[in-house]
């Protein structure tokens, strides 16, 4: 038996004062995007740039108005993307795992990487 609980936070702020939160504790992506790593490692060159760049005051608002559009990408889940990743049946199961096998196919895993994944290079 397998038993998880999925949740996600979309925190109203990422920093205060001196304080910045970077990754995971900022972002919370999907687990179904696959960009929780891409995120926290451009979120953190994005930071270190605007660092070098301006006081921190202003270094850490500049970094939340540049990575908020990608991050708020990467939060949004496919419509019925939890219900079918989680079957309860075992129709569901039945047709999650022909849809595994689809879609780790090469030419579905093309088309699905454009379709669904935000664009890492895009920031």
């Amino acid at each position: 038996m397998y038993l998880d609980y999925i949740g996600q936070v979309h925190a109203p702020t990422w920093t205060s004062g001196r304080k910045i939160l970077l990754g995971d504790a900022a972002y919370c992506a999907s687990p179904i995007s696959g960009m929780g790593t891409s995120l926290a490692l451009v979120g953190a060159h994005i930071h270190a740039g605007e660092l070098e760049s301006r006081p921190i005051d202003a270094a850490t608002g500049k970094y939340e108005t540049i990575m908020r559009p990608h991050v708020h990408q990467a939060q949004q889940l496919p419509p019925g993307a939890p219900r079918l990743a989680n079957p309860k049946s075992r129709t569901g199961l039945a047709l999650y795992s022909a849809a595994l096998r689809i879609g780790l196919t090469r030419a579905f895993s093309t088309l699905g990487g454009r379709l669904f994944a935000p664009p890492a290079d895009k920031i």
